[in-house]
């Protein structure tokens, strides 16, 4: 039986924002305003690391695209 590793990577709000290179309250302010892809765990924020991958993509397909 192979093993295939399906585990989800949640990034805390000071994760992300270091990944993006923007200071924790600028990713906060992203959050709030619905830009970004997260949600609360026991009150706290999280954002999934490959869903916030997919939205740097769609960021960057849409600049190109102008």
């Amino acid at each position: 039986m192979e093993s295939t590793d399906t585990s989800v990577k949640l990034l805390t709000p000071s994760e992300a924002a270091s990944l993006l290179k923007v200071s924790k309250r600028t990713l906060q302010r992203m959050i709030q305003a619905k830009q970004i892809p997260a949600f609360k765990v026991g009150g706290q924020w999280r954002i999934s690391e490959s869903r916030l991958e997919e939205w740097v993509h769609e960021e960057i397909a849409a600049l190109t695209a102008l």
